[in-house]
């Protein structure tokens, strides 16, 4: 699969790549390497402009429903680096927002919330220790908690995979360490998961695999434990 924005700068050439069920996979590499292109590739948001991308099944891009409206695949969550909260919402309210690809046609949009979800809700937000928070507007709280917020929201979707774009580049060791393990319960329970990362130590303490990017190319794809440290600390400085 690649994928070019003009024909004479490919973003991606010919990378291919598996992520299974119940694996934690961290994509690493230099800024303008192709990370966040090949998420967005594999969320749907852009088609490869040669080869093909499958996604639990099928094309990830978006299919218009009965009644005209284009849905992505709801059991895909995604995770961007801005995250993509609504600000004016409280964070127990956009965390519910998971739930409504869950819902076909006309309910998603008249859909009241049930007190089944709102249950759902508050327990995830408790996993990540932000329940205290739940009633607070997103624009009121910290990055990190938005951050759990981002990641509550996510598996509120139940999903079967988890698209997550650097998603704790902006946190403390803490925050991030905590969060990070959240996404490696995930990962147990049988969700597949794909996050870019510019922190190279994270990678051997909390992933299963680790892939390489290199100037749009696929350099390296091995257990994140049997890393060549080296190798990806200088790749990082390409």
């Amino acid at each position: 699969m690649s994928f070019a924005y003009a024909a004479a700068r490919p973003v991606l050439r010919d990378v291919d790549l598996i992520v299974r069920p119940g694996e934690f996979v961290m994509l690493v590499g230099a800024s303008g390497g192709g990370k966040t292109t090949l998420l967005k590739l594999a969320r749907g948001f852009i088609s490869p402009t040669r080869g093909s991308i499958l996604v639990l099944g099928r094309n990830p891009a978006p299919r218009r429903s009965a009644w005209g409206v284009r849905r992505l695949d709801p059991r895909v969550a995604y995770i961007p680096q801005q995250l993509g909260l609504v600000r004016s919402m409280t964070a127990i309210e956009n965390v519910l927002a998971g739930a409504l690809g869950r819902i076909q046609g006309l309910g998603a949009i008249f859909r009241s919330v049930s007190e089944q979800d709102r249950r759902e809700a508050l327990a995830l937000l408790d996993d990540l220790r932000i329940a205290h928070k739940a009633e607070e507007k997103v624009a009121l709280l910290s990055g990190g908690e938005r951050q759990r917020v981002a990641i509550a929201r996510a598996l509120m979707q139940r999903p079967q995979l988890i698209l997550a774009d650097e998603f704790i580049s902006q946190l403390d060791p803490a925050t991030g360490a905590d969060i990070l393990a959240s996404m490696q319960r995930a990962a147990r329970s049988g969700t597949a998961l794909l996050a870019s990362t510019h922190n190279i130590e994270i990678v051997a303490r909390y992933a299963d695999r680790v892939v390489l990017l290199s100037r749009g190319v696929k350099t390296l794809d091995c257990a994140a434990n049997q890393a060549p440290v080296d190798q990806l600390t200088d790749a990082m400085r390409e």
